[in-house]
C-alpha cells in the first residue's frame, strides 16, 4: 500500500513541476505580445497624431514652380505632434517620381522643430521631371501626405 502512495506522490510532484514549468513560460511570452502591443500602439498613435497641408497657393503657380527654377512648397504641420524639418524627413513626389528636398526651412526663421500651426518652405532645386502643363505634387511627412495639382 506505501508503494501506491509514494508512486502517486512521485507523479503528483511531477506533474507540479511540469505545470510551473508551462506556467512560466506562458507568463514570460504574455509579456512580450504585451510589450510588443503597447510598442506598436505608440507607433500608431505618432502617426495618427502626425498631419500636414500643403498650403501653396494654386491659383499663382509661380510662386511655385518658375519654370527654370526650383519647386517650392509651403507645407503647414496640422496635426497635434512636433516634427523634424530636414530633408530626411519629407519626400516630395512630382508626377509620381521622387524628388529629394535640396532645402526645408521654417518660415518663421527657426530651423530646429516643427511645431504644430507652423509652415516650412521645402525646396526641390532641379525638379525631375520638370513640372509642364498640369502637375500634381504630393509631400508626404510619416506616412502621412498631401497633395496639390496646378498648372506650371
Amino acid at each position: 500500500m506505501s508503494s501506491v502512495s509514494a508512486s502517486h506522490l512521485v507523479i503528483f510532484i511531477a506533474s507540479i513541476v511540469v505545470a510551473a514549468g508551462v506556467a512560466g513560460t506562458l507568463v514570460t511570452q504574455v509579456d512580450r505580445v504585451s510589450t510588443s502591443i503597447v510598442n506598436q500602439n505608440e507607433d500608431v498613435e505618432e502617426r495618427i497624431d502626425t498631419d500636414i497641408r500643403i498650403v501653396s497657393d494654386t491659383g499663382s503657380p509661380d510662386s511655385i514652380y518658375t519654370g527654370t527654377g526650383a519647386l517650392t512648397l509651403y507645407v503647414k504641420n496640422t496635426g497635434g505632434t512636433e516634427l523634424t524639418p530636414d530633408v530626411g524627413s519629407i519626400d516630395v513626389l512630382i508626377e509620381g517620381s521622387f524628388n529629394s528636398p535640396d532645402t526645408v526651412s521654417r518660415v518663421d526663421g527657426q530651423n530646429d522643430r516643427w511645431p504644430p500651426g507652423t509652415v516650412v518652405e521645402v525646396t526641390v532645386d532641379s525638379p525631375s521631371p520638370a513640372p509642364s502643363g498640369p502637375t500634381r505634387v504630393t509631400v508626404s511627412v510619416r506616412e502621412n501626405e498631401d497633395s496639390i495639382r496646378f498648372t506650371a
